[in-house]
């Protein structure tokens, strides 16, 4: 008999837990029936994104010449932790310095933890809004430096979304005409900066110096510059005698003549 009650209390008991499970339930729907709809008609409508969102990897672009910005330094390489990225690169023999050759990212290794993007110094690589990346091999995955590279206009909407400050312009390469003409204009300067020959002419300071030193000899052997202005006039031999010296006779007059 007691089993019978204990059936009846607990039949009871479900019934009642039961209708409340049913009330949460209609009470859930009335409430959202009369709200705007959450879900969206996905890929019609793709879902907006943050900026900084990690999806597929990507290279960037000038956006204002089009140029390549990465300049294989090989850091996003060296702090990869799945070492998922592939650089390949060899030196210039004219400019010496690093010429990238290809870029290769295997995205079924890569966990989008964004350090490649981070220690890039000319904000090459990027992660782009791009998560649609099922496909049907693992060597389909692996992108390389043409599959890479953005266009122009993405790599300027990726770098005002992401508000990166736009690469400095490099300087331009001269012409072989012009770096040979450098060498010849170089030596035309130099003959130019040559002193002239004696006969040819002289600098205005060499000039005026000369004409100085000639003034001077010329003061130096004029006559009347010899002359002292208080020095007394010469007088003649007749007239610089004074009359005691002139011999006189015993009669008192002059010298004979004859």
């Amino acid at each position: 008999m007691f089993d019978w009650v204990e059936q009846l209390f607990r039949g009871i008991w479900q019934s009642i837990v039961g209708l409340y499970e049913i009330r949460r339930g209609l009470g859930t729907v009335a409430m959202h029936a009369l709200r705007p709809p959450t879900t969206e008609v996905y890929p019609d409508i793709v879902p907006p994104l943050p900026a900084h969102f990690r999806g597929r990897l990507a290279l960037t672009v000038n956006p204002e010449t089009g140029e390549h910005l990465c300049i294989s330094c090989r850091q996003c390489e060296r702090v990869c932790p799945d070492k998922c990225i592939e650089i390949t690169a060899h030196k210039s023999p004219e400019t010496n310095k690093l010429e990238l050759i290809d870029f290769k990212i295997d995205h079924g290794l890569c966990m989008f933890c964004g350090l490649c993007t981070e220690v890039c110094p000319t904000y090459c690589i990027i992660n782009t809004n791009d998560f649609e990346m099922a496909d049907y091999t693992r060597e389909s995955l692996v992108y390389d430096l043409k599959k890479l590279t953005l266009t122009q206009e993405e790599s300027a909407y990726y770098f005002d979304r992401k508000e990166n400050p736009l690469p400095k312009p490099k300087p331009a390469k001269a012409a072989p005409a012009a770096q040979g003409a450098a060498p010849a204009a170089a030596g035309k300067a130099a003959t130019a900066e040559k002193p002239a020959p004696a006969g040819a002419g002289q600098t205005a300071q060499t000039k005026a110096a000369t004409e100085g030193e000639s003034a001077k000899e010329a003061e130096t052997k004029s006559p009347d510059a010899q002359v002292a202005p208080e020095a007394p006039p010469k007088l003649s031999n007749d007239e610089g005698k004074s009359d005691e010296a002139k011999p006189e006779n015993e009669s008192g007059e002059g010298p004979r003549q004859g």
